[in-house]
């Protein structure tokens, strides 16, 4: 899975500030609670720092928003062709190239899933010769099973980026330990 790749994805639809853009990527590719937004704060600093992305126009609230460049398009088309069934990530890669492609709109997902077919073919084509190969084997074909699928389902999916804003600041838990433990010292 790429976030790098992820974040210039949603950018392409329009611009947008670093708790949205992690909202979009756990939303479109089901990762929700998966992708650590310090991660996606990281990587856009990386992508200005590459030129693939410019600081935008601020929210009406003053965050901080992107804005793709040509150099972020070629890079995320260049992401789009380097799926590599045999590295560790390989389908989940897969999985997650699909499922943010595919919830695109200015995106071709047909081409992109066509990509896909075209590596785990390769793949399930490959000779088996031992317990390992035969893993690939059927990994491949689970994949292109998977993808067929996909395609059937990829046209319901596409959307334009959420209006909603995501709630900001911490998530709601227990009390820090130090607060607790100075709530105990006033009890006594």
């Amino acid at each position: 899975m790429s976030i790098r790749a992820g974040i210039l994805g949603v950018l392409l639809e329009q611009d947008a500030y670093g708790l949205q853009i992690h909202g979009e990527l756990e939303e479109r590719t089901s990762r929700v609670g998966r992708i650590n937004v310090g991660q996606i704060y990281s990587t856009l600093d990386r992508l200005v720092t590459s030129g693939s992305v410019v600081p935008a126009d601020p929210t009406d609230d003053g965050l901080p928003r992107y804005r793709i460049t040509a150099a972020g398009r070629e890079e995320f088309s260049r992401w789009l062709d380097s799926l590599d069934p045999d590295a560790a990530s390989g389908w989940s890669d897969t999985v997650f190239m699909v499922l943010l492609v595919a919830s695109l709109p200015s995106q071709d997902t047909s081409a992109a899933i066509d990509r896909a077919v075209a590596v785990w073919r390769g793949a399930a084509d490959r000779d088996v010769t031992d317990l390992a190969d035969h893993a690939r084997s059927r990994l491949a074909s689970a994949a292109l099973d998977w993808l067929e699928v996909a395609r059937i389902e990829a046209a319901s999916l596409a959307r334009p980026l959420s209006d909603l804003r995501p709630r900001r600041g911490r998530r709601p838990g227990p009390a820090p330990q130090r607060q607790r433990h100075q709530a105990g010292e006033r009890a006594l």
